[in-house]
């Protein structure tokens, strides 16, 4: 405080807070960054970015193309991909909190109070975002939220900065920042659309206070929050705005739509015509994800959305409250009633979206906007509470408190899990697998890294997301099945047109599901030809079964069922289940790692059957000491996450 005290130039000081907003979080994101891939899409992703190709639905094709340049000009410098791709994420966050530093003093600036105290207010709500345990845990991996974030403060930049001084040149930063954010993760940046108008309204940041005269209180009077609300959509420079937010998305949709004209060795669909385009920007196949939430799912999602909430803001949980009584009492509630009405939408939506993967991530840009208030809250009680010593220690001390659930280098997920699958797959195996972050990350290791060339991996719908990865990876496979895999995919085409290039696959007929079987019964037989080991995961192994696809009996191979015995390397590596992602706190709020535990528990109950089969009572121990060990920690992460499992 002494030292702030004595810089005498008010824009010194400002620039110094703004590096402070910016380098305290870059510095923590890259220090817990991890040299490995993590659940869920981190290997689509990488894969995606390092081939130019197309990600899941909606393709966000600004983060693509930005981080594809982020990646090559890293790679000058030797950087290997997954850290470069995981520093870009925690880049992307870092320049989001200054942004919101320099955004939220702009806010502050009509206000009366000590220059130094608007300063560190700014600066503590900046870093009490940027700090708070989602916001961190998603800027350190690779992901499309940290760019997302990074699209709505520079939105919020110029969005305030035009309010404030009606500079039109503020708006071409509001409208790259609403086109960046609608060509990415477009879901969240739609429901902030119609909150845009607000920050048209004149004097959204200035106190509006009563006046007295000597005979009585005259209110000053303001047109009602609805007609300024609609008399924004007869302003020129909205509509300005509006048309250059809107070229953006269509160049950087129309880029997509230009590279999904070639094929790749990973894609996610192939949106090569106009009706495939519009296809996957509205959601593809993952709408069902919305139509098709039950109500008993619903109110198992309230109780994590509140207690995620409450975490992510902490102390400033308060300070959210009083800033809305501050906002209230300057007359300038117009902006608070945005925040929290933005908040409560994302809020209902996720409640409603069945999804388990990054659930919590939805809620970053209404997170971002909720500490608007919390803003105005600091800065009214800043000096009366002396916040200017009691926020420095809260956020140092909850760094510290966060850092072991944030420091993914104790979480080397995608390591663990290509050291399994390839003690687990003897050489030249097929293997089909169920687990979208298994079969993930080996087309990532695969492609990029050269992982593992000799086996032939397969998701267990075959086609995966789209029908020609394949015969693209599998050139000489794919001649031996292509007659079963034609007439599978013609089957597949009458019944669910789109499956065949996207994702899922609903054998929803005797006729689809015969053709299924008639294709995996070849890729098994044509593996026996050549002398392949076929495998399947457990959770491909219980589908096969239950439908009669193939002959249940198996044997156990690690991680996998199999046509042969495995050797005793490969029943140790997965049966010592001493992975170090499995000791590491991070792994009790992934979602990710609680599916891949369930599918270690159906491995593991194959395992215990094989072995009381063939009275092997060492091995049958060490199983169901396993098993003990995985059901435990399925208990206690269900503790963290009570949507998890779907209520029956």
């Amino acid at each position: 405080m002494k030292f702030l005290l004595m810089i005498k130039s008010a824009f010194v000081m400002n620039r110094i807070l703004a590096l402070l907003s910016f380098l305290l979080p870059f510095i923590l994101y890259s220090v817990t960054c991890s040299d490995t891939l993590m659940f869920d899409d981190a290997a689509e992703f990488a894969v995606v970015i390092k081939l130019g190709s197309i990600a899941h639905p909606p393709g966000v094709p600004s983060y693509i193309l930005s981080a594809m340049l982020w990646e090559k000009l890293t790679a000058l410098f030797s950087l290997p991909t997954i850290l470069s791709l995981s520093f870009y994420s925690a880049l992307c966050v870092s320049l989001a909190a200054m942004l919101l530093y320099f955004t939220f003093r702009k806010m502050l600036s009509s206000l009366s109070e000590n220059e130094l105290y608007k300063n560190l207010s700014a600066l503590f709500t900046s870093l009490g975002f940027a700090l708070a345990p989602t916001t961190w845990i998603w800027a350190n991996t690779i992901e499309v939220y940290g760019f997302q974030l990074l699209t709505m403060a520079l939105a919020l930049f110029g969005l305030v900065r035009f309010n404030i001084t009606r500079d039109k040149k503020w708006l071409i930063a509001a409208a790259a920042g609403l086109g960046l954010g609608l060509s990415n993760h477009h879901v969240t940046m739609i429901m902030f659309l119609p909150f845009v108008p607000v920050f048209f309204i004149s004097n959204l940041f200035s106190p509006s206070e009563k006046t007295q005269t000597s005979s009585k209180k005259k209110a000053t009077k303001r047109k009602s929050f609805i007609q300024e609300y609609f008399s924004v959509f007869w302003e020129r420079n909205f509509w300005m705005m509006a048309a250059g937010a809107g070229l953006i998305t269509i160049a950087f949709y129309g880029w997509m739509f230009y590279r999904a004209q070639s094929e790749y060795l990973y894609m996610f669909a192939r949106p090569h015509n106009l009706d495939e385009l519009l296809f996957h920007m509205r959601g593809g196949a993952y709408t069902k994800n919305i139509t098709q939430t039950s109500g008993s799912i619903m109110s198992a999602r309230v109780p994590f959305f509140l207690k995620l909430t409450a975490v992510q803001l902490g102390v400033f949980l308060p300070l959210l409250f009083l800033g809305l009584y501050q906002l209230s009492k300057h007359r300038m509630m117009r902006i608070g009633l945005a925040a929290i009405l933005y908040f409560l939408i994302l809020f209902f939506y996720q409640i409603n979206n069945n999804q388990w993967a990054s659930t919590d991530a939805y809620m970053l840009l209404p997170f971002m906007l909720l500490m608007i208030p919390v803003l105005y809250g600091i800065n009214g009680f800043i000096k009366k509470w002396k916040l200017a010593y009691i926020l420095p220690l809260f956020i140092i001390g909850n760094t510290i408190y966060l850092y072991p659930s944030h420091n993914r280098n104790s979480y080397p997920v995608g390591e663990d899990l290509m050291k399994l699958l390839d003690s687990s797959a003897p050489e030249n195996s097929v293997v089909l697998i169920s687990d979208w972050t298994t079969v993930m990350l080996y087309y990532y290791h695969r492609i990029v890294e050269n992982f593992r060339p000799d086996l032939i991996v397969l998701n267990y719908d075959i086609k995966f997301t789209h029908y020609r990865i394949l015969p693209l990876n599998y050139p000489e496979f794919h001649e031996k099945i292509k007659h079963e895999y034609k007439d599978f995919l013609d089957e597949l085409r009458k019944e669910h047109p789109y499956q065949a290039t996207t994702t899922g696959c609903d054998l929803s007929t005797e006729s689809l599901m015969n053709k299924f079987r008639k294709l995996v019964l070849k890729i098994e037989s044509t593996a026996k030809e050549q002398n392949r080991i076929f495998l399947t995961d457990p959770r491909a192994h219980v589908f096969y079964m239950k439908e009669k696809i193939y002959n249940p009996s198996r044997y156990v191979s690690g991680c996998f069922m199999s046509t042969v015995p495995g050797d005793s390397l490969s029943a140790a590596e997965f049966l010592r289940m001493d992975f170090p992602y499995l000791s590491s706190p991070l792994m009790m709020n992934d979602a990710g790692a609680l599916d891949k535990l369930v599918d270690f528990q159906a491995m593991l109950d194959q395992h215990i059957s094989f072995y009381e089969l063939n009275n092997d009572r060492t091995r049958l121990e060490q199983a169901r000491q396993a098993h003990a060990r995985v059901m435990k920690l399925q208990r206690e992460m269900k503790k963290n996450m009570s949507f998890a499992y779907k209520i029956k």
